[in-house]
């Protein structure tokens, strides 16, 4: 007992350093765009892990996922620098830690079709965190460019890292316990 009681307090402690939007590295456009989903754990866990969900799922899925996040993500951020916020994006943000450490402990015995549902209602809420946090002083095109690409980098890191563990068939405990680290690291953030 002692030792999940100290878990769960070392991750609460941190959690508030892990949120993406506390601050941005780089002042304009795409520099700014390319820095956000990277400067912080609640992005970085979320887009690796639709990459590493999608090499678990693999044949067409292996592409669908990703690209449905990167689409849907886009809109959001349509959204968010046109002001139209949907209320509590940070919650849903922190709900998709959660939930992708959920379904990579689950594996690929989940829907895909809830899957990709899950995925791109996720990818909205970061949209609409990147869009609505854009530096006044960016060209959209150019900052929507950054965090495009670095998260298309992240859910590619994603993808080979799964088809990795498939290789070496460590998949099935080694997601489980990234899918469970995931989905701890996001309670931590409801609670804090």
């Amino acid at each position: 007992m002692k030792n999940k009681f100290l878990i769960l307090t070392l991750l609460t402690l941190i959690s508030p350093f892990a949120m993406a939007h506390t601050g941005h590295v780089g002042h304009f456009g795409f520099e700014s765009g390319f820095m956000h989903p990277l400067t912080g754990v609640d992005h970085l866990s979320v887009m690796i892990a639709v990459g590493i969900l999608a090499a678990l799922f693999g044949g067409a899925f292996r592409w669908i996922m990703p690209v449905s996040f990167v689409l849907c993500m886009i809109v959001g951020g349509i959204l968010g620098i046109a002001g139209m916020v949907i209320p509590y994006v940070e919650a849903g943000i922190i709900l998709s830690v959660v939930a992708m450490g959920i379904m990579l402990f689950r594996g690929n015995i989940i829907s895909h079709k809830i899957v990709i549902g899950f995925v791109s209602l996720f990818a909205v809420f970061h949209g609409m965190a990147h869009g609505a946090e854009m530096p006044l002083d960016s060209h959209a095109l150019y900052y929507f460019s950054g965090f495009v690409l670095s998260t298309s980098m992240l859910h590619l890191s994603g993808i080979l890292s799964g088809e990795t563990f498939l290789r070496f068939s460590v998949h099935g405990r080694f997601t489980k316990a990234l899918g469970a680290v995931i989905a701890l690291f996001g309670c931590s953030m409801l609670f804090s």
